[in-house]
């Protein structure tokens, strides 16, 4: 039940990655199962978002309280991807044809595990790391130990752009052959090649760790599974090992993959366990069992080693002696206000945190103040990036965006590319506007309501077309209208929003000039995208800081009103008669 259960929301959450053709019904985005993740929750909570946002990550607290690890096991999306792996990996060392090969053997050796101590002082290292990060605004390496945003890199930096290649290679090869049943995609997936490095040393290194320590990276390396392991040490309902029925053969700990099972002394360290239940599954005598657990039943004891000399005078069953590395009610109790203070921190922080201001060092761009023309440095245009539609400012996007590439993956027109330091470092993996190979969709908001930290807000179709998120910027002196002296007015006729207005420059020649009304303006990126003008754009979108409401055009704005059509001749007299010569 559990293994069906977690593929279903595997297979919910990949869906989202694998929409190449970008089907999915607009409910779909609404209710999609991302919201359910822990560290995107965490930031809606602590950006503002209110209990509603933090939904998810209230309800995995209380839940592990109550049950344990249960987001490991059955939400998240690395954890089941990592299980996949192992069964994957395990398939040559069972095979009766590959068993025997140099691979089934190895595969054979790397999975065998066992008994390992817990890397506890690691685990509360990468917990209060991740919250200075989420109190220092850092949100971009967060997102490299963010278990859901590593997820999302995977599979939007190398699943889906491989899907969409292979697609369009498939439809080619049908096409040469007549078919054209298969239709291809929006393929414009390139990004830098550091991207995709980083993006495929994500799923190397996760992949090599599965195989050979099993749920290694939750229990040591991933800040989500080192708070919700310091919670299921309380929790009611925990798996035990049963003295009377466990006969000490081991299998249970050969099965476990989160290695907190010692057959040998016969403990079980419950703040490791990711409730897979294979040990249960495994065991021939009942020998583990999910019982109720009372948390500080076994205050103040410790454990014995088995052959000294205290070990005979221990009374207690081994099931409800404290294990080495646990807390009693004491520690518990002294630990709250550590933990309290480290996400009050945060929040603080997060509040009253300045916006960031990237320097000339980290950013290719200067600071500008609207509608200021951008200038050439070099061969290079200064420019700022726009934030995406639904990002309200540069504040709220940096510190809520992971760069889990769900909105980039989910965006029909592909404009939404990974940076990699268009944004400084602190952007790393953060979505920026590429307008090269297209321009944002008027009514189009797919990127607003998959995002699941509220980086990028939902909106509404009539918030989307006049959600201001930059203004177009025009440099009269790179126009082919004044260089080349040629008429041009392609992004007068494709502004969504007749935001561009062609003025009169040469009545002699008939040419028209464009010039941007800032107010109306939405920074669509629809002019910058069919400006003829290589290398430099003429007409280029420079991002605000505070994305605000456009004006909707109106005929008194026009600054050039056309000229009154002449009046019609008077209708020649009506002659009645056919007489063509009445006089």
């Amino acid at each position: 039940m559990r293994i069906v259960f977690s593929l279903l929301v595997f297979l919910l959450l990949s869906a989202q990655f694998l929409d190449i053709f970008h089907r999915l019904p607009e409910s779909w985005y609404t209710y999609h199962p991302t919201k359910t993740q822990f560290i995107p929750s965490l930031l809606n909570f602590l950006g503002g978002g209110g209990v509603l946002a933090g939904a998810a990550f209230l309800t995995f607290t209380v839940t592990t309280l109550l049950f344990g690890r249960v987001y490991c096991s059955f939400f998240c999306p690395l954890g089941i991807g990592m299980d996949i792996v192992r069964w994957i990996a395990k398939f040559p060392a069972r095979n009766r044809f590959l068993k025997k090969s140099t691979l089934g053997r190895y595969c054979a050796r790397a999975l065998k595990l066992s008994w390992g101590p817990a890397w506890n002082k690691l685990r509360l290292a990468a917990v209060i790391f991740a919250a200075l990060l989420i109190a220092l605004g850092f949100t971009s390496l967060l997102g490299f130990l963010d278990p859901y945003s590593l997820f999302g890199k995977i599979f939007g930096l190398i699943v889906f752009p491989g899907l969409s290649l292979a697609n369009n290679e498939f439809s080619n090869i049908m096409i040469e052959r007549g078919v054209y049943t298969f239709k291809a995609v929006n393929g414009d997936v390139r990004f830098s090649l550091a991207i995709f490095a980083m993006a495929l040393l994500i799923l190397a290194g996760i992949s090599a760790l599965s195989i050979w320590r099993g749920r290694f990276y939750c229990n040591t390396l991933c800040p989500v599974g080192g708070f919700l392991g310091w919670l299921s040490r309380y929790s009611l309902f925990r798996l035990e090992l049963v003295p009377e029925s466990c006969g000490g053969c081991g299998l249970c700990e050969r099965e476990c993959k989160a290695q907190c099972i010692d057959a040998k002394n016969r403990r079980l360290d419950f703040s490791r366990c990711v409730l897979c239940f294979d040990c249960v599954r495994t065991c021939p005598r009942g020998g583990v069992q999910y019982v109720f657990h009372l948390p500080f039943a076994s205050r103040g004891r410790k454990v014995a080693s088995a052959g000294s000399p205290g070990a005979a005078r221990c009374s207690l069953p081994e099931a409800a002696q404290v294990q080495p590395g646990s807390m009693g009610r004491r520690e518990f109790v002294r630990s709250i206000p550590a933990f309290a203070a480290l996400f009050c921190t945060a929040a603080k922080l997060k509040e009253g945190q300045p916006l960031p201001a990237p320097t000339d060092s980290d950013v290719p761009y200067e600071i500008l103040p609207d509608a200021t023309p951008y200038r050439l440095r070099g061969e290079r245009p200064d420019k700022r990036l726009p934030v995406p539609p639904g990002g309200v400012d540069l504040k709220n996007f940096f510190n809520k965006c992971t760069g889990c590439q769900i909105c980039v993956a989910t965006c029909p027109s592909q404009i939404l590319k990974p940076s990699l330091t268009e944004w400084g470092l602190n952007g790393i993996m953060k979505p920026f506007m590429d307008f090269t190979k297209g321009f944002c969709v008027h009514e189009c908001r797919a990127c607003t309501l998959v995002c699941p930290s509220d980086a990028l807000r939902p909106l509404s179709v009539e918030e989307k077309k006049v959600e201001k998120i930059g203004t177009a910027i025009f440099r009269e002196d790179l126009c082919v209208v004044k260089t080349d002296e040629t008429d041009c007015s392609a992004c007068g006729e494709h502004c969504p929003v007749t935001a561009i207005e062609m003025l009169p420059y040469n009545m002699d020649k008939h040419l028209y000039i464009p010039h941007v009304h800032a107010d109306i303006c939405i920074g669509c990126g629809a002019c910058e995208n069919v400006c003829p003008v290589l290398p430099h754009k003429a007409l280029v979108v420079q991002g605000i800081r505070v994305i605000k409401k456009a004006k909707v055009f109106d005929e008194s704005m026009r600054l050039h009103q056309p000229a009154p059509a002449p009046a019609a001749a008077e209708p020649p007299p009506v002659i009645d008669g056919d007489n063509p010569f009445p006089f």
